[in-house]
This record gives structure tokens, C-alpha cells and sequence, in this order.
């Protein structure tokens, strides 16, 4: 039970890989609140862990005041965070730049970027007055490779990995430490819908020197190690999970997408 008596918190835990890093933090010991601005999948969320050590918040990570009111119900309830997993995000459509609409961009630099330094900026304080914790936030395979069609994403996830970079200066005075996750494409979480082509399952397999996506439980078992003792002297580093394919891709996903139609 490597987490036993800890508190993490992850945005967008009810779904996808935040509800697996959730079962996995769970599954070792620790204690898990978990947010989602939609209240049905709170609920839902709440249900299937019914009398497992979780607690389930409706508030979106763009909405400062709910997130702050989310930050003290947790700290009324446990006293504490020592673990913060900024897993919240969301995608547009993959289309080249100069067709990109403005809506698409300000929702994921909205949600991946501004919301996600709401959130650590509210736990980041409270953990300053706790002398401690560990902030791990999703960033992308796409924020260090720049892939076509991915640019309000890769933008955005780009930030994050700043964010880290900053946050590791800033805050390690305070006993906090902060790393970023750039997973490839993974076999799960957002691109459920992607597994549905077998073409691009071929084509992201092939270009990954392993030979196959990367699966969730993988994944997660990286990040529960980030969130470790073990892991406690990294701090302000971007960890690529990939299967070693980040490098000059010559096609990219938005051109089989494109062939496929």
C-alpha cells in the first residue's frame, strides 16, 4: 500500500484515464476526490465506488470559484493533498492551422491551459502552507513533436510543460515538486473512438518503434511511480511515454484521417 494515509486529487477522474489513475491510487492505499463539470457523470462515478475510499465533486476546472470552493470541501474532509493529478482535457477537431476555428482554440487553451493552472495554483497554495506535495500534470507526445492538425492541443500541452518547468523553481523552496506526463497515443481514455479505425491503430503501431500503442495500464502504473517516494527527487521534467516514437513522423494522423474519408 505505497499510498496509505495519502490524499490525491485528480481533475476529470471520473472517466476515462483519470478514472483509471483513480482505481490505481485506490488500489494502493490512498485517499481519491475526483472532479467533473458534469454532474450525471459524478454521480455515476460516485455510484461504481460506493464504499471505496472516493469522493466525486461536480465543478469545472475553468470556473476559479468552484474549483477553489472543491479545494476547501477537500481540506474540510481530509485535511490535507498530497498528491495533485491535473488529468482534465479536452481535444478539437484535427484540421491544418489555417482552417482551425476560434471556438475550438479558445476551449482547449480554455480548458488544458488556464484550467489547469487554476487548479494548481489553488492546491499550489495550500501546499505551500503544508510544507509539501507532488503536482503531476498530462501534457502530449503532440506538445513536443508539433503534429499537424493538433495546434490548439499541442499549444496547449506545450504550456503545461513550461508551467512544470516554472512551478519546479518556484515551489520546491516548499518541499512541492512538479513533472508532466507526455504520453503517445494511448489504447484508451480520449481515443476510444480512434481504436475504432484500424487504420490508424496500424498506422501509430507501425511508427512506434514497440510496435503497438501504449495501453492505460501502463500508464497508469508510471504515474502512481511519479507520485511515489521513490520518485521524489524528479522535479520540472516533462517524462516522454511513448514507446520511443517521438521523433519526424513523415505522415501524421490528420493525413490517414484524411485518406480514410
Amino acid at each position: 500500500m505505497k499510498f496509505k494515509d495519502k490524499v490525491v486529487f485528480i481533475t476529470g477522474g471520473t472517466r476515462g484515464l483519470g478514472k483509471a489513475m483513480a482505481q490505481g491510487f485506490l488500489s494502493e492505499g490512498a485517499s481519491v476526490a475526483v472532479n467533473d463539470k458534469d454532474a450525471e457523470m459524478v454521480a455515476k462515478c460516485a455510484e461504481e465506488f460506493k464504499g471505496k475510499s472516493l469522493v466525486a465533486y461536480t465543478a469545472d476546472i475553468t470556473d476559479y470559484e468552484e474549483m477553489e470552493s472543491v479545494a476547501a470541501k477537500v481540506w474540510d474532509a481530509w485535511g490535507r493533498v498530497d498528491v495533485l493529478i491535473n488529468g482534465a482535457g479536452v481535444v478539437a477537431p484535427l484540421v491544418p492551422a489555417e482552417k482551425a476555428k476560434k471556438a475550438d482554440f479558445d476551449r482547449v487553451i480554455d480548458v488544458n491551459l488556464k484550467g489547469t493552472f487554476y487548479v494548481t495554483q489553488i492546491f499550489g497554495r495550500k501546499m505551500i502552507g503544508q510544507k509539501g506535495g507532488r503536482i503531476i500534470s498530462m501534457s502530449s507526445q503532440a506538445a513536443v513533436l508539433g503534429e499537424r492538425g493538433f495546434l490548439s492541443y499541442s499549444i496547449s500541452k506545450a504550456g503545461l510543460m513550461t508551467m512544470t518547468r516554472n512551478l519546479a523553481y518556484e515551489w520546491g523552496r516548499y518541499g512541492i515538486t512538479t513533472c508532466a506526463v507526455a504520453p503517445g497515443f494511448m489504447a484508451g481514455g480520449m481515443n476510444e473512438g480512434l481504436l475504432k479505425r484500424g487504420d490508424l491503430v496500424d498506422f501509430i503501431s507501425k511508427r512506434t518503434p514497440v510496435g503497438k500503442m501504449g495501453q492505460v495500464d501502463d500508464l497508469v502504473a508510471f504515474i502512481l511511480f511519479l507520485a511515489s517516494k521513490e520518485a521524489s527527487y524528479i522535479n520540472g521534467e516533462t517524462l516522454v511515454f511513448d514507446g520511443g516514437a517521438t521523433g519526424y513522423a513523415p505522415e501524421t494522423l490528420l493525413d490517414v484521417i484524411s485518406k480514410g474519408r
